[in-house]
């Protein structure tokens, strides 16, 4: 699992997790690709945000890291760039990290890996990344600036195809990326729902190709999810009605015949190839309580489970999830300090400072318990007058369930979105009080 902190895998369905942090992997910011080669080789990408102006940020890429198989040493490949002079037959060469992000890797084998970039578009390597050749779908000159096709984004390789997704249509090749053909919402009769595409998964079960296919210029095109069963030639087109409000499909994964796909409104399912689409409840996890205060899911997967279920992951803003049961019970996962294993303070607010304009993204008051016990938190402003109290009745820890969080999202007792500056609360944890402050910061 990629986040902005780093890598964390797990073998054993989340109960224990092995991270990586950017100290590790010898770079600077989050994980924004990961591909595992066939050789079990696991490959990522990183970036991070530069401040450039006094209110702009921009994304700077990287690079490349590689695990190769029982080592514990990650490889450092630096972001492909281009020499200024590399302007041959009217190429205009991107010689800058800014604006560079790898948003995709793809592993064909041993040797030969391909990655999609914004600024330096789609590039294949046959010798684990020590040199890189530019790929264009359309066959020009390379050039970023000018041609959206040359923005890379997404790639899929699957039974010998490569595909391609840029800002300016799907490319597939058929014969290692030296012909293209070329698929766009104007050229074809059943054609993909936008140009845009960020995103490009195979499911073996019916051998079709998904992409989530966004708006890019043209008044027409729409986002959505378009799949094809004949290799490109004409695509069905899923979700338009729900996405029509402008919502991004961001991820989609499989499990036989069940499809899932998540969104920036939640994440979908359907077992009917398309025809009908479930939207999941709100998430909840089945012994705390807590639940998932966001819509906007970044990533789905699965994985083998007791027959006949299968295993179904999220990725939020606001945490991961897990079940294992079509959605009836939820495990959720939260990256935090245990105050059992940090005992002071035994209670403590994160993220701080706070900012209530990220909704999904709340504060939550950090602690553990030993027993069923009711919780009271009271918040105050710098005044000392109260603004709101949480309260929370916790149920008997089970199964090693001791961490435990009330969440605020900011509002006083009468709704409103408290004023910036410093507050104090008061945590009750059974008879135990404990003080500390919070800093909100709009």
């Amino acid at each position: 699992m990629g986040t902005g902190f780093g890598l964390s895998t797990t073998a054993d369905e989340g109960e224990t997790w092995s991270n990586h942090t950017p100290e590790d992997y010898h770079g600077k910011g989050g994980v924004s690709a990961l591909a595992v080669g066939p050789d079990g080789a696991l490959w990522i990408a990183v970036g991070y945000d530069t401040l450039v102006e006094e209110d702009q940020r921009l994304q700077i890429g990287g690079g490349l890291r590689l695990l190769e198989p029982g080592s514990r040493d990650w490889q450092r490949i630096p972001q492909p760039v281009d020499a200024r002079t590399d302007t041959a037959g009217g190429m205009k060469p991107t010689t800058t990290r800014v604006q560079n992000i790898t948003f995709d890797i793809a592993v064909v084998d041993t040797d030969e890996v391909w990655i999609a970039s914004w600024g330096g578009g789609v590039r294949r390597s046959t010798d684990r990344g020590q040199t890189w050749e530019i790929i264009t779908i359309d066959g020009q000159p390379f050039a970023a600036i000018d041609n959206l096709d040359h923005l890379g984004f997404a790639l899929l390789h699957e039974n010998g195809n490569m595909w391609v997704g840029t800002a300016g249509g799907i490319g597939k090749s058929t014969d290692g990326g030296q012909t293209w053909e070329v698929f766009t919402h104007t050229n074809q009769t059943n054609p993909i729902s936008g140009n845009w595409c960020i995103g490009l998964w195979h499911n073996p079960y019916d051998n079709s190709v998904w992409a989530t296919t966004l708006r890019a210029t043209g008044e027409t095109e729409f986002n959505a999810i378009s799949r094809t069963t004949n290799g490109g030639q004409s695509w069905e087109i899923y979700l338009q009605e729900e996405l029509s409000d402008g919502t991004f499909p961001r991820y989609v994964a499989f499990f036989d015949s069940a499809v899932y796909v998540a969104t920036e409104k939640g994440v979908y399912k359907s077992i009917d190839e398309g025809q009908t689409w479930f939207l999941f409840p709100t998430i909840r996890d089945e012994v705390s309580g807590e639940r998932l205060y966001t819509q906007t899911f970044f990533s789905v997967a699965t994985s083998p489970a007791s027959p006949p279920q299968h295993r179904l992951w999220v990725g939020s803003a606001d945490g991961l999830a897990t079940t294992a049961d079509n959605g009836l019970t939820w495990t959720i996962f939260r990256s935090f300090v245990s105050t059992r294993e940090r005992t002071d303070p035994p209670v403590y607010a994160y993220p701080n400072p706070f900012s209530p304009l990220h909704s999904d993204r709340p504060c939550r008051f950090q602690f553990d318990i030993t027993g069923a016990t009711v919780v009271t938190i009271d918040i105050y402003n710098f005044a000392m007058e109260k603004v709101i109290t949480l309260r929370s009745d916790q149920s008997a820890p089970v199964e090693g369930t001791f961490d435990r969080s009330i969440a605020w999202d900011g509002k006083d007792n009468n709704g409103r979105m408290v004023d910036n500056g410093v507050y104090f609360f008061r945590a009750r944890v059974g008879n135990k009080v404990h003080w500390g402050k919070i800093v909100i910061v709009n």
